[in-house]
């Protein structure tokens, strides 16, 4: 882990920051280079450019981001702003009709399941979920995807992607807590270690994005720092809600690998505090989004005494760097666009960059844990 200078974060930007990204994030525009974007063609999916990623008004994963950051923005200020927003978003993609069930779409019950109105929905999904869902070799969560229009679906055959804890274990976890089911629990927890046993790099500490049980194979090996950003997020969350339900020995080897790889990461932090969108690649670009979901996983690991003190001032520097990345308007610049998994690892270099929903989210999450710390 690098020496780092202790950084002194101003509370007030911070607080000034938070309000200005999650403004943007409610009126969040398309891309203004869609019009180049759209001639990308064929080559557009690998690059990223995925129509229903952009903006608030579609129902999938950029949005359930989206919602995520602002309930926990919510839970900093608790002025309302998230059911005053969430219940009429809900409401709207109700009345448009909700895209093909998947491990995505899952996302944005992440935190609607919290609201009333939606309790019959996550009912509905997460015995889907459980009974639905294809599943690959070993019973794992395929990682099924929207198809290219919104009824349908990518299957992904057999494939697991690191994604997923984010998107659909944390659901099914909260909604087996919630509910007081062991079963629902139990497999979020099957899911968990599964995707840690195929995915977790021994040798760096890192986590690959994706895992083929056909092929038996890893894709092209990426170290993709927002994936490792869902994981470093998501665990620490996943720990404190079901630290009831889980046995010491259990405890204390998710609590393991989480400090394994905050280590690793802190190792390929880059100079500036951010890290590369391939992380032991210093030529691909550093990007926002994975960079703040990492920043703010570690921050809470270290508050909820889940990893050592001293990981807080490097996880502080990230949160300048970006601080430096919010605009005027409070537009995150740097975030990547949505990343299928490469063929080569030179294909996640060349993803496209441009404002996303979940790059606001995952910033609103990285200052408000910096909010801790001030």
């Amino acid at each position: 882990m690098m020496n780092v200078k202790e950084t002194q974060l101003d509370q007030a930007e911070i607080i000034s920051k938070l309000n200005k990204v999650s403004d943007k994030l409610l009126n969040l525009d398309r891309p203004d280079n869609e019009a180049e974007l759209q001639t990308l063609g064929e080559d557009a999916g690998r690059r990223g450019y995925f129509a229903r990623d952009f903006g608030m008004e579609e129902w999938d994963w950029p949005q359930g981001v989206g919602l995520y950051g602002l309930q926990k923005l919510d839970r900093h200020f608790a002025d309302g702003r998230y059911s005053a927003y969430a219940k009429p978003w809900m409401a709207r993609q109700m009345d448009k009709g909700l895209p093909s069930r998947n491990i995505n779409t899952t996302a944005p019950l992440l935190s609607l399941m919290e609201l009333d109105e939606a309790e019959e929905l996550s009912l509905e999904w997460v015995e889907w979920l459980m009974n639905g869902l294809p599943r690959t070799v070993e019973q794992g969560y395929q990682h099924v995807t929207t198809g290219a229009d919104k009824s349908e679906v990518t299957l992904n055959q057999n494939e697991i992607w690191i994604d997923t804890l984010f998107m659909a274990i944390l659901f099914t976890a909260k909604m087996g807590v919630k509910y007081d089911k062991p079963e629902w629990r139990q497999t979020s927890l099957h899911q968990l270690l599964l995707h840690i046993k195929y995915l977790y790099d021994k040798k760096t500490g890192l986590f690959y994005h994706g895992w083929h049980f056909t092929g038996r194979h890893n894709f092209s090996e990426a170290f993709w720092c927002r994936g490792n950003g869902w994981f470093s997020l998501g665990l620490p969350e996943y720990l404190e809600l079901m630290r009831p339900y889980l046995e010491d020995g259990v405890f204390t080897y998710l609590q393991q690998v989480l400090q394994a790889q905050a280590e690793a990461l802190l190792d390929c932090q880059s100079a500036d505090g951010l890290w590369h969108t391939l992380l032991d690649d210093p030529d691909s670009y550093t990007e926002t989004s994975g960079s703040a979901a990492i920043a703010a996983g570690i921050l809470h690991g270290v508050r909820r005494g889940l990893l050592p003190g001293e990981y807080a001032q490097p996880a502080l520097k990230a949160i300048q760097a970006v601080l430096d990345r919010i605009d005027a308007e409070g537009t995150v610049l740097g975030v990547s666009g949505g990343t299928p998994i490469g063929k080569t690892r030179d294909d996640y270099k060349g993803i496209i960059i441009a404002p996303m929903a979940y790059g606001q989210a995952m910033t609103l999450v990285a200052l408000g844990e910096a909010l801790h710390y001030c």
